[in-house]
């Protein structure tokens, strides 16, 4: 499963190992991704059959889709994986090192990321950072190293990767290689709703974009009282 924010590299990725030219690849910040979507091709080199999972970004551009919508389409298509009895064998987080800094929203998204997984499923990630063409080979190092121990250090204490995606369709077949080396595994959230028996917004997942919703009604209640006073 490939997840990231939008403009990460995540279609280009796609169309690099499948060779489907049908993959749509953004030329900005604004997502062509509205839904979950399934990629196959076989992989020559282990003669298996692969499915990539492409999903929409949490800090999705249109108006016409939310994060909680995003957050529904991706616990229903896990849900219906769990309940064929289908695990991930990887899940592939990209992030841009050309970003200078890791924002509110980059943090954010790794946040939720994180909590669809669960710890036990760590083990399983690939941190796939992107757009080295666009910084300097010393910048990039610098930045890698940062991410390495500061907000991807609980994930790679528990096991998960850091690699480097160069655009070349062999770099993107060494990252299917080393997934095809992971035990397949199911993820928290799949868990807690299957087992827990809990609703979406009850995950640890939903509890944190509903939060982060609470925030923002708070704030605009706020200004909406003090532009009542103004006025």
């Amino acid at each position: 499963r490939i997840m990231g924010g939008t403009g990460t590299g995540k279609s280009s990725l796609i169309r690099l190992l499948t060779k489907d030219t049908g993959v749509k690849i953004g030329s900005s910040l604004d997502s062509l991704t509205t839904d979950v979507q399934l990629f196959r091709f076989l992989d020559h080199t282990s003669g298996r059959n692969i499915v990539l999972v492409d999903t929409p970004g949490f800090d999705d551009s249109r108006s016409d889709i939310t994060d909680t919508a995003v957050l529904k389409k991706i616990a229903a298509f896990l849900l219906n994986e769990y309940d064929r009895k289908r695990q991930l064998n990887g899940l592939v987080y990209l992030h841009r090192i050309s970003d200078p800094r890791f924002g509110a929203q980059a943090s954010r998204n790794l946040k939720i990321f994180q909590n669809i997984c669960g710890t036990k499923a760590y083990k399983n990630i690939t941190v796939l950072t992107t757009f080295w063409d666009s910084v300097s080979t010393e910048e990039g190092l610098m930045r890698e190293e940062q991410l390495k121990s500061t907000f991807f250090n609980h994930i790679v204490a528990q096991g998960a990767r850091f690699m480097r995606h160069d655009r070349s369709t062999q770099n993107a077949l060494e990252i299917i290689t080393h997934i095809l080396t992971l035990t397949p595994t199911d993820v928290q959230i799949q868990e807690e709703i299957r087992i827990g028996g809990k609703g979406l917004e009850d995950t640890a997942a939903g509890s944190i974009h509903r939060e982060e919703v609470e925030r923002v009604l708070a704030k605009h209640k706020q200004e909406i009282a003090s532009l009542g006073k103004e006025i």
